[in-house]
This record gives C-alpha cells, sequence and structure tokens, in this order.
C-alpha cells in the first residue's frame, strides 16, 4: 500500500511540474517581458518642459525651395562678380561651386542649380591645369546631363554639356581624347534634333568632328560616320547654308585646331 501511494504521489508532482514548465512558467515570462523596464530611461533636464514641434509638410518644402533660391542666386552673384577679378576669379568661383552644391543638395534635380553649376565647373576648367580641368569639365558634362533630363528640350543644356565633352577632348590624347569628341559630336547631334537652326550647336559640332579627325585620321570610320551625318545637317539648316559649309572646310584645312569658347548658357544680367 505504501508502495502505491509513493508511485501515486510522484506521478501527482510530475503532472503538476509538467504543468507549470509548460504552461504556467512560459506565460509567466512573456508577462514579464512584457512590461517596461523598471529602470527609468535617462532624460536631459528641462525636456519635459520643451514644446512639442508639429511639422507642417508644405511649410518644409517652401522653406527647401526658398533656401535653394538664394543659394542659386548667391551662387550667380558670385559668378558676375568673378566676370574681370582677375587674381580674385578663381576664389570666386570656388564660393560660386560651393552655393551650387548647397542648392543641389536640397534639389538634386534643379535645373537652375545644374546649370549654374556645369557653368561654374567650365570655368573653373579655364583657370585649372589639365589634370584638374578635366575633372571640372566630367563634373559639367554630368551638371548639363540632370539639367537635359530635368527640363527636355532646353537647348543651353545641350550646348554645355557638348561643350564639356569637346573641352575635354582638349585636354586628353589618343582613344581618350577621339572618345571625347564622339561623345561631344554626339551631343550635339542630339542638340541639333531639338533645335535645329542653332548655331552653336553646329559650330561646335564640326570643331568635334574636326578634332576627331585630327585624333584618328580622315578616313577613320568614326571620322566619316561623324562627318556624313554633319553633312546632312548642314543641308536641312536654313535649305543648305553656304556660309557653315565653307567655315567647316575653314575649319577642317586650318594648320590648328580652331578653338571658339562656350557660349553663355544662361541670361546673364
Amino acid at each position: 500500500m505504501g508502495y502505491l501511494n509513493e508511485i501515486l504521489i510522484g506521478s501527482v508532482l510530475l503532472t503538476l511540474g509538467w504543468f507549470f514548465f509548460t504552461e504556467v512558467f512560459p506565460k509567466w515570462m512573456a508577462s514579464r517581458a512584457a512590461k517596461p523596464p523598471e529602470q527609468q530611461l535617462t532624460t536631459l533636464p528641462g525636456a519635459e518642459r520643451q514644446p512639442i514641434i508639429n511639422i507642417d509638410a508644405e511649410a518644409s518644402i517652401e522653406s527647401n525651395r526658398i533656401t535653394h533660391d538664394a543659394f542659386v542666386s548667391e551662387a550667380s552673384d558670385l559668378v558676375l562678380q568673378s566676370r574681370g577679378a582677375e587674381l580674385f576669379t578663381a576664389d570666386l568661383l570656388a564660393q560660386a561651386a560651393e552655393k551650387a552644391a548647397d542648392a543641389i543638395k536640397l534639389r538634386p534635380g534643379s535645373f537652375d542649380a545644374n546649370m549654374i553649376a556645369g557653368e561654374i565647373a567650365v570655368k573653373r576648367a579655364m583657370l585649372a591645369d589639365p589634370t584638374e580641368a578635366v575633372t571640372f569639365l566630367e563634373e559639367a558634362a554630368v551638371r548639363f546631363a540632370t539639367a537635359t533630363e530635368t527640363k527636355k528640350g532646353v537647348i543651353d543644356a545641350y550646348v554645355g554639356r557638348a561643350w564639356a565633352h569637346l573641352e575635354r577632348a582638349y585636354r586628353l590624347e589618343g582613344d581618350a581624347s577621339a572618345t571625347a569628341y564622339l561623345d561631344s559630336a554626339e551631343v550635339f547631334l542630339k542638340g541639333f534634333r531639338v533645335s535645329p537652326q542653332n548655331l552653336f550647336i553646329l559650330r561646335g559640332w564640326g570643331l568635334a568632328i574636326d578634332g576627331l579627325a585630327r585624333t584618328l585620321g580622315d578616313n577613320a570610320q568614326p571620322v566619316r560616320a561623324a562627318e556624313d551625318a554633319y553633312r546632312l545637317a548642314l543641308a536641312e539648316h536654313r535649305g543648305g547654308d553656304h556660309e557653315l559649309h565653307a567655315w567647316y572646310a575653314s575649319a577642317r584645312s586650318a594648320d590648328e585646331p580652331l578653338r571658339i569658347e562656350m557660349p553663355a548658357v544662361r541670361d546673364l544680367r
């Protein structure tokens, strides 16, 4: 009888233990984990007195626009100041570049900010050594390309981008130079399709092909293909502009490559 009691008591204890570990203990741990920590979080003195600031989305967007426009305006003013500033030109353009970069941080796709940033980069390239100038011109090409994507059909963005590649080609050699000339010619072609009567496009395009021919040779296939497309464009321009044909022939026969400064790509005050 005593032996049976021991077995019965053991079974009861085993059942209670199993119930505790499978039902009671897990629920107790779950409820404990759900409770907030007993230790108070550290707060700064006076934090409880700080007002709650509600952010107005429209006000935030307007503030962003106003600040962006201010940076673009300041950059434009610095570019104007740099004209004829002689020894101070480089410093003024560097300051203008910082303002344009700040505007782009606020609005990466801004047409105005990217256009002025591209213009500034080209101007800085004109003052830099060849290696640094190539870096500036690569940046300029990216900025003008971004502006083109933001506002399609604005011819000034094509002019700026193609001219940045053209100036880059002048500073490179061999295949790298040829690639830059081809990049320039390609963008000029795209610009021509947007504005067939634009003289800056046609003259810059001619310079790019001339540079490509001087680099690869007159009979190279890329030169022949680019020149064929260019002659078709000249035929379409105002029904065949003989002045441009003569200008191009003169540029191609010159002993040294003809260089033309990049035209203004923004309205200047």
